[in-house]
């Protein structure tokens, strides 16, 4: 055990070294000096000769319906330069309906990381506080948030199928949700951390408990510290955070905001984590977010973040690597898309009962090529 151990922490080791390596990432745009932040209300703008064409690209992505007829995609909202150009709602849904967000809530759970993170309160690169892993032979000791934000723990909580069975299936709706975190973090470790990559919504679990026990104050103390560092700094309105039976939040899985403040959310990440000038996120936490771990297997997902890269074999291309994009994506469809290079955000919410991966995503790379890329 002890041997494993040292192991273990030695190919951690190198898999931080390798996720810290150089990436091309395209800049991060800065927001307009003659533009607002929405922190209030969204500015808006017309969308000019480009009109017509997107119009045509949203009108393909309501096509698909449900069995009772409604269109699967129930919202588009695209922002430019920081400003609303276009926003369609099917028939039944407008800008205050909240919308879930299954997956796309793994971007909120970063986001609260990398406040604390900011504020000096967590060090990723420290073993996460898990206290069911504080045995001194435990080798799950090793497991840092670092790797729970790239979903390299090496723990044997990956999502599997969409079945009650799987482990995703039991944290969700089993018994086991009503301690969702409680229920990860007695997974095995199968890989020495930093080594393997695997989507896992327990990962997300984990890094919600460990905020809300940095935060304290229990569920109430958790619900404070998310409306006072992040839905009232951002201006959200409709912002809803569910919890489990032990007062975690289901950071992986459950939140629901509108589709204007998804995309506040999303303004915030393509403004390098900067708000009304003020920095939130380190000044290196949007290079990490873009950027996968050290594993072999992954070259598509970075810190809880999908991002336009080739996949590996076993993987998925959400957009195309020329985009040079970075996604927040949930499943049903819920993508916040956000295109560095031509300081765009597109939001899509809604379900998939028809609709393909392929169609939405190729939709929402045509609605996002229709903007000029911006000069450097």
């Amino acid at each position: 055990m002890q041997r494993l151990a040292l192991s273990i922490l030695c190919l951690c080791t190198l898999g931080l070294a390798a996720s810290s390596s150089a990436v091309d990432l395209p800049p991060l745009p800065r927001q307009p000096d003659a533009t607002p932040y929405p922190t209030t209300i969204w500015p808006e703008a017309p969308l000019g000769d480009a009109d017509a064409a997107i119009a045509s690209h949203v009108d393909a992505l309501f096509v698909p319906r449900s069995p009772n007829g409604l269109p699967d995609t129930r919202a588009v909202l695209v922002v430019h330069r920081g400003q609303v150009v276009y926003e369609r709602y099917a028939d039944g849904f407008g800008p205050t309906s909240r919308f879930r967000s299954f997956s796309a809530a793994k971007s909120v759970t970063q986001a609260l990381v990398a406040r604390l993170v900011h504020d000096g309160r967590l060090d990723i690169d420290a073993p996460a506080p898990v206290p069911e892993w504080n045995g001194a032979s435990d080798p799950r000791r090793a497991v840092t948030i670092r790797h729970l934000l790239n979903m390299e723990s090496g723990l044997d909580i990956a999502d599997g199928g969409a079945d009650a069975n799987s482990f995703v299936g039991k944290l969700l709706y089993g018994r086991e949700s009503r301690d969702s975190a409680g229920f990860a973090a007695r997974a095995r470790l199968i890989h020495p951390p930093g080594t393997h990559w695997a989507y896992s919504t327990g990962s997300t679990q984990l890094l919600s408990r460990i905020v809300a026990r940095e935060v304290g104050g229990g569920k109430a103390g958790m619900m404070a510290y998310t409306r006072a560092e992040l839905v009232e700094r951002l201006g959200m309105k409709t912002f809803l955070f569910e919890y489990d039976a032990s007062g975690t939040p289901f950071g992986g899985a459950y939140a629901w905001m509108s589709a204007r403040d998804w995309a506040r959310l999303g303004l915030l990440y393509l403004r390098d984590g900067v708000w009304e000038g003020e920095r939130l996120f380190s000044e290196d936490w949007l290079a990490f977010t873009r950027t996968p771990g050290g594993s072999d297997n992954n070259s598509v997902h970075g810190a809880h973040f999908w991002i336009s890269a080739k996949p590996v074999e076993g993987q998925w291309e959400s957009t195309p690597p020329e985009l040079r994009a970075f996604q927040m994506n949930g499943n049903g469809g819920q993508v916040v898309l956000m295109v560095p290079e031509r300081d765009v955000i597109v939001v899509r919410l809604g379900e998939m009962f028809e609709a393909t991966w392929s169609m939405l995503q190729g939709g929402l790379t045509d609605i996002a090529n229709e903007f000029p890329k911006e000069a450097p």
